[in-house]
């Protein structure tokens, strides 16, 4: 990638085989061009997933909002690909900012996302805040500026340029209706929390109810894994059932796996902001269960996924169980038959089923 007459190096992480995938959009490009000629010291960075911004902003002090485990991977990959030896101040979308001079957003799919993420630059504005967002045009979506209105009194949009545009803020207002960043959702007699953002909001997904209401534990699978564990409804699952298991919960979204501490409060439960299974034992679980992601923001990409399930394959014991439910279109059964012995449907509606793995070596 060139900008300014400075090339940049910049890979996708996790890597993908599908070459039209970039690690950068136009988008993210225009964004910088709007901002080039200023004198910036400071800069918040939102939604920046492969790290062009923290990349080519790496002279100033850059404050990187993460969401993703994989994303704070990608940024630290790219910097030290590009021999940027700069250290990264994270914050979360839950944290306090400091003053916000400048803020960069790369609109996200999620509208309630993008809105965390104005609330939070809200908190932490003055008079002079601006705020720069970039998206490409076929993804946008009036609802965007709706919201942009609810907390800047100046929102403007730019011209197109390579099928992308800009929403630049100014003027906070100055006051703002108290609201709650959570979503409640009730399932059974259980009322669920997870902040904005976090998939499937306001219900609990049509896949995951359907695993839900077939899925029956063994009496001796006492130590369970939720992959893509979301907020923590298929583990709370779990621990109703039997309440001595032990449950371990990992999710690449750091929302995610805030909402299901709320979810899973008093359990026996761990939780680990993570995009792969790495840091977890080799075979050492005696069940495995997942609504694998298939969705990556407005990309269909399976290898991710992919790549979980062979995870999945070397943390669970020998004669240990993997079930997940997926879209049947999906036909996950192909790539699982190459990395277990047995795998088997066990239940299918018109649109999903539920599969399950069996580890014999």
């Amino acid at each position: 990638m060139e900008f300014n007459s400075q090339t940049y190096q910049l890979e996708r992480y996790p890597k993908t085989f599908d070459k039209s995938l970039r690690a950068w959009s136009n988008a993210e490009l225009l964004v910088l061009d709007y901002v080039s000629d200023r004198d910036i010291e400071t800069v918040h960075v939102f939604n920046d997933r492969f790290g062009v911004w923290n990349c080519v902003l790496h002279d100033k002090k850059v404050t990187t909002v993460w969401t993703y485990a994989s994303q704070q991977k990608a940024i630290c990959q790219n910097l030290e690909l590009n021999k940027l030896f700069v250290e990264v101040d994270y914050k979360t979308p839950l944290d306090d900012l400091q003053s916000v001079e400048l803020a960069l957003i790369k609109i996200p799919k999620s509208i309630e996302l993008f809105e965390l993420f104005l609330q939070q630059i809200h908190k932490a504005s003055h008079e002079n805040t601006e705020v720069v967002c970039g998206f490409m045009t076929k993804y946008f979506s009036t609802s965007f500026i709706k919201v942009a209105e609810q907390y800047f009194e100046e929102v403007t949009q730019s011209k197109a340029w390579k099928k992308a545009r800009l929403l630049v803020l100014k003027s906070p207002k100055k006051s703002l209706p108290k609201k709650e960043f959570i979503n409640t959702i009730s399932w059974k007699d259980k009322t669920l929390q997870q902040y904005y953002g976090v998939f499937s909001s306001g219900s609990i997904d049509i896949g995951t109810q359907f695993f839900l209401e077939n899925l029956e534990l063994k009496s001796d699978e006492l130590k369970v894994l939720d992959v893509a564990s979301g907020n923590g409804i298929i583990a709370y699952e779990v621990t109703n059932q039997n309440s001595d298991v032990e449950v371990t919960l990992v999710d690449d979204f750091n929302l995610a796996i805030e909402s299901s501490k709320i979810n899973l409060e008093g359990k026996k439960a761990q939780f680990v902001c993570d995009d792969t299974l790495g840091k977890l034992d080799k075979n050492s679980f005696d069940l495995v269960v997942s609504n694998p992601p298939f969705h990556f923001e407005h990309e269909n990409n399976i290898e991710v996924a992919l790549n979980l399930f062979r995870g999945v394959e070397n943390c669970l014991k020998v004669n240990g169980r993997f079930l997940l439910v997926a879209n049947s279109h999906l036909n996950y059964s192909t790539h699982l038959n190459q990395l277990f012995a047995s795998v088997s449907i066990l239940k299918q509606n018109k649109k999903f089923q539920i599969i399950e793995c069996i580890k014999k070596r």
